[in-house]
């Protein structure tokens, strides 16, 4: 009987002591489970805001690629008009070299008449 008992005994003490170990391992779990939640939160919460932040920057690089657009259509209508002035420019002076050249001789021609009717 009193193997019995301390054989009983020592069942009760392991018994007693797996009890523990497992009231402090459902601790632990709870503890770690509540972390991993708050840090799912966190993550969840930082995603949104990487999310938004992407959205904004998309947006704003749309309207900076529709502003070089503009841009660069303003650029080509520029430089179309400066090569047509330039144009422009150079056919007033071919005008202007070939009026400098015939005027002395019109001017002396007028001059001849002018001295024939006097």
């Amino acid at each position: 009987v009193s193997t019995l008992t301390m054989n009983v005994e020592k069942s009760s003490a392991k018994i007693q002591e797996l009890e523990t170990a497992r009231d402090t391992l459902d601790k632990a779990l709870k503890e770690s489970t509540q972390s991993l939640s708050v840090k799912a939160k966190e993550l969840s919460e930082m995603e949104s805001q990487y999310n938004t932040e992407k959205r904004r920057l998309e947006d704003e690089l749309c309207a900076f690629k529709k502003a070089n657009e503009i841009l660069n259509e303003k650029l080509k209508k520029e430089e179309e008009e400066k090569a047509m002035l330039s144009q422009k420019t150079k056919s007033l002076e071919d005008t202007n070299l070939s009026l400098t050249k015939t005027t002395p001789v019109k001017l002396e021609k007028m001059g001849k008449l002018e001295a024939r009717i006097s």
